[in-house]
């Protein structure tokens, strides 16, 4: 039997739409999620839950005890927008200019609110307690070092920490995989020395070049994106494997006369040696063509998030049995072009990010992340909230 909001379920996603769409509206960048962070308090506060703010920044933490002993379980949801420019013309496009929710974290967080309105109503079941957090600047990844760095874990060690993201699945799917779930970061900069050369020619055959050694380009569209979900659900050993380079030049003028950023996405730690080998390589190879000399540095690491196999075995059956047949997928490789600072959190307890359909080709809404005419179905509020209830009350339960 289904897991559902117990009361007027109707009004309840109403009012979670209404809510998404104030979100939605006015999107803040990673460290400034003044405003939202204020809405995200009032409402924990009127659910009646103690709450926090002002953790590593912008975060938010309210806490379901149940007054029983039990399992302390923790979710998070993201709250910082993209700066990107929304080309889409619903009621609730963002009024930020250059901003926008192209990442859903906007739903995250009315996922977050909802499944706290739906604990409640059910609290007499439970036994622990569930803390709530809302996690400022994951787009720069470095929110969740923040929080933790603040005491996020001094106040309560959880036993198991859950997350929702938005992907681009059939809207009534959720997606996890068992394992390996999204690749590490690093951030590199370079500073060319050309004391006879063309730098600016330099500068665009090493971008070139160092765009070369990807093994994988990121998925841009719906056509590109299905094989990637037919090999993560098949564990092809392959895209474990699969490196992505990008680079562009520098702001011109910077004071760290940095001449081009590049990010590398490494799925795993194994291949981070190497790729840092094979682009000193190559940059000694584009420099000694020009008669220049260079230096690199890593400015920025992320670690890839490793979702834990026993947390994610125990959550799948609750999940399936609130959903339909065959909602959840299991993945056994991971997603290879994105990068989560929940990764963070991996490395301290038991963890999982599962992913959430909010596509609906029907509808027209690919709902391809980081896009400028971004958008989801809103029914999978609904499956959201469904899935994750389910999950953290089974977990309360044990």
């Amino acid at each position: 039997m289904g897991t559902h909001l117990s009361c007027g379920a109707g009004t309840a996603y109403h009012r979670l739409r209404q809510l998404r769409h104030t979100l939605h509206m006015h999107p803040e960048l990673s460290g400034d999620e003044r405003e939202t962070a204020g809405v995200i308090a009032a409402y924990l506060k009127a659910l009646g839950l103690p709450t926090e703010t002002g953790i590593g920044g912008h975060g938010v933490v309210a806490v379901l005890a149940t007054g029983r002993p039990g399992p302390t379980i923790a979710y998070r949801a993201d709250m910082d927008a993209l700066p990107l420019q929304e080309t889409s013309d619903h009621a609730y496009t963002s009024m930020m200019l250059g901003v926008s929710h192209a990442c859903g974290h906007d739903v995250h967080m009315t996922i977050a609110l909802g499944v706290a309105e739906q604990l409640i109503e059910n609290v007499d079941e439970l036994q622990g307690r569930v803390m709530f957090v809302f996690q400022p600047a994951e787009e720069s990844l470095d929110g969740a070092r923040s929080m933790l760095e603040d005491g996020l874990f001094e106040r309560a060690t959880p036993d198991a920490m859950l997350a929702l993201h938005a992907f681009p699945l059939p809207v009534g799917h959720v997606g996890v995989a068992r394992g390996p779930c999204l690749a590490g970061m690093e951030e590199f900069r370079v500073r060319f020395y050309t004391p006879a050369g063309d730098r600016e020619a330099l500068i665009d055959e090493a971008i070139r070049r160092l765009e070369a050694l990807s093994t994988e380009q990121a998925p841009t569209d719906v056509d590109t994106l299905a094989p990637v979900i037919r090999r993560m659900r098949a564990g092809a050993p392959s895209l474990s494997r699969a490196v992505f380079i990008s680079g562009w030049p520098a702001t011109p003028g910077s004071v760290s006369q940095t001449h081009i950023l590049g990010l590398v996405s490494l799925p795993d730690e194994a291949s981070r040696a190497p790729m840092r080998d094979s682009i000193e390589a190559t940059l000694g190879e584009c420099t000694a063509s020009f008669g220049a000399s260079f230096d690199l540095d890593v400015t920025f690491s992320s670690p890839p998030l490793h979702n834990d196999r026993a947390l994610v075995e125990r959550i799948v059956p609750a999940m399936q049995q609130a959903l339909e047949l065959g909602a959840v997928q299991v993945y056994d490789a991971p997603y290879p072009f994105a990068h989560e600072d929940f990764a963070r959190y991996a490395e301290k307890v038991p963890a999982a990010l599962l992913w959430l359909g909010t596509q609906n080709l029907e509808k027209g809404i690919p709902s391809v992340l980081h896009t400028p005419d971004y958008d989801v179905d809103e029914a999978s509020l609904e499956i959201g909230v469904r899935a994750m209830a389910a999950a953290i009350s089974d977990l309360l339960r044990s």
